[in-house]
């Protein structure tokens, strides 16, 4: 009986002594993997991003964007978004007073889906319609996701391409995942991602230096986040008695009168 627990207890330290070594050397889950895996019809993700634009003259602008982006085995098909101009204290006090400056910072809407883009709350509408239709200029799959995200440097839902960029990054675990950066040379943009512990993508942050003599941005940041993949999305257009083409409209932007000399200056 002695002999038989002495060779049980060498070969279960001899085990755990194998398999500490190996633990030690295991890395980080693959991003690229993980995201190749959520690429499933009808599945997806919902993304919450904040773009701060920085221009050379020291003003700035944030737009807020909130997305529901449909998957498929090539990446996004389909998506629907809000967004809306985040307006600094001076331009929300000018917006109290001034009746299209306040439309510009109202929620827009935009759908990607089936070749086309539905718009409202960017156009002057005819009465009965709150969407206007135009062809979409890209494929859905890349449509899709420049409609949802101005994520442009760094795509998360292309697995080549986002398995290249981590070939070269730093990596180290954090709370809950793992924690990624680098930077790109052209253009000369730095980002950092974290992912949680399966290595699906959580949160990207870029930051874009903006050059050329005839640049109105200095640095363009943009900070993204992902929740809810593999949640069941499906998206549908708007009602067809709801919509409008974009050809048919005599005039998209209401612009028909002088544009005030205050909104103007808001713009820039």
């Amino acid at each position: 009986m002695r002999r038989w627990l002495a060779l049980a207890a060498a070969t279960l330290i001899a085990s755990v002594a194998a398999a500490v070594p190996a633990a030690a050397q295991t890395g980080p889950p693959d991003p690229a993997q993980a995201v190749k895996g959520q690429l499933r019809a009808e599945r997806g993700v919902q993304t919450a991003e904040i773009s701060h634009t920085i221009f050379k003259d020291a003003t700035s602008a944030r737009f807020r964007i909130n997305s529901r982006l449909q998957l498929g085995p090539n990446g996004p098909v389909a998506a629907d978004s809000t967004m809306q101009w985040v307006l600094d204290p001076k331009s929300r006090k000018m917006a109290e007073t001034n009746e299209r400056l306040a439309d510009l910072a109202s929620p827009a809407y935009m759908t990607v889906v089936g070749g086309y883009l539905y718009a409202s709350g960017l156009y002057s509408l005819p009465a009965g319609k709150t969407w206007a239709r135009s062809a979409a200029p890209r494929p859905d799959a890349q449509y899709a996701t420049e409609a949802a995200t101005e994520q442009t440097a760094v795509n998360v839902f292309d697995p080549a391409a986002l398995r290249v960029l981590l070939k070269g990054a730093t990596v180290k675990p954090v709370p809950g995942g793992f924690f990624y950066q680098g930077t790109l040379a052209r253009p000369k943009v730095s980002w950092r991602l974290w992912t949680d512990a399966t290595g699906l993508p959580k949160r990207l942050l870029t930051n874009k230096h903006v050059t050329g003599k005839y640049r109105f941005a200095k640095i363009e940041r943009i900070d993204t986040r992902y929740t809810d993949w593999g949640m069941p999305i499906v998206v549908v257009p708007p009602p067809a008695d709801e919509v409008i083409d974009y050809d048919d409209l005599e005039d998209p932007f209401g612009v028909s009168e002088p544009t005030p000399k205050e909104l103007i200056n808001a713009l820039r």
